[in-house]
């Protein structure tokens, strides 16, 4: 029994310093029974509710591509998309063309949406994915169905720091699941209790399968990544090219009559503007200057009297 508690001590102080270094996740099922993991680690499990994670196939050379992607693309990754809004003679032979541009370049079509414009045109939005090695050639194809480039915009989203971290976060975790099958081999290949025994063996594979959906997320992550880097994203709009209208010899807009009627109009509101100031000022100015008038009048007629007295 000492000897089982010694375990149980080792195995918790070794959960303790990996859930101060590894960030806390849900542990998920994994579809593996409990018969399945005597064969895959030779361990005898007697609970038959344990999940058990699934074994590691491949060797973590196969995930952590980073380094070498890296190199390969001259230490950067770069997600690239664009967006072009031709204008074409016909659309529809125009989508053919784009459908055997894309065939030639080993890319492939997202998705495509026809629709009419307002004069019964044909129109449509195609979304295409190219190798991003030959993004700017597969533009400048493009560029050469349209009879006009009415609007053109490229846009690339560097994720080369991103990818290194998710590569470094991945190693980490396959080291911690090398230590924890190691730590899982130790305890099968020990002596004593079964039950105690076994419980450990339990409380090692639920951690497993922490590390493991883990493992997963971050390979998920990882290759995203890869194949939104490679191939890259062109947006098309293809409008119908309109043909040219004659202008009329007279303009629909020629109006004579109307604009005999608005002539006539401001000409009558600038008469009222004048009639209403005038009589603003013989009602409001005119009585204002006979009483100034008045005042002075009245001031010049005393002064007179004064200097007649003298």
């Amino acid at each position: 029994m000492r000897r089982w508690h010694g375990w149980f001590a080792l195995v918790s102080v070794f959960f303790g310093l990996l859930a101060g270094c590894a960030p806390a996740v849900q542990p998920s099922p994994v579809p593996y029974l409990p018969e399945e993991a005597e064969e895959v680690y030779g361990a005898v499990v007697p609970s038959p509710a344990a999940p058990v994670p699934p074994p590691s196939k491949a060797d973590s050379a196969d995930y952590i591509r980073y380094a070498q992607i890296a190199q390969e693309r001259e230490g950067r990754m770069i997600i690239s998309t664009a967006q072009l809004t031709l204008i074409v003679d016909d659309v529809a032979a125009t989508l053919e063309q784009v459908w055997d541009l894309v065939e030639r370049f080993q890319g492939y079509i997202v998705q495509t949406d026809s629709y009419r414009t307002a004069t019964d045109n044909l129109a449509a939005t195609v979304t295409i994915r190219v190798p991003s090695a030959r993004f700017d050639e597969a533009l400048s194809e493009l560029r050469k169905l349209a009879w006009k480039v009415q609007r053109e915009s490229a846009s690339g989203e560097d994720v080369t720091d991103q990818y290194v971290d998710l590569g470094a976060r991945l190693k980490a975790q396959k080291a911690t699941e090398e230590e924890l099958l190691a730590l899982l081999r130790e305890v099968r290949q020990s002596e004593g209790n079964a039950q105690e025994k076994a419980e450990a063996i339990l409380s090692i594979y639920q951690r497993l399968t922490e590390v493991r959906t883990q493992i997963e997320q971050l390979q998920g992550q990882m290759q995203y990544l890869e194949k939104m880097s490679a191939m890259a994203t062109i947006t098309l709009e293809l409008l119908p090219r309109e043909p040219a209208v004659e202008k009329p010899v007279v303009e629909e807009g020629f109006a004579p009559l109307r604009t005999l009627r608005e002539a006539a109009r401001v000409l009558v509101q600038i008469l009222q503007s004048l009639v209403n100031a005038l009589i603003w000022i013989a009602v409001v100015a005119l009585p204002l200057w006979a009483v100034a008038g008045l005042v002075v009048f009245l001031w010049v007629r005393r002064r007179r009297r004064r200097a007649g007295k003298v």
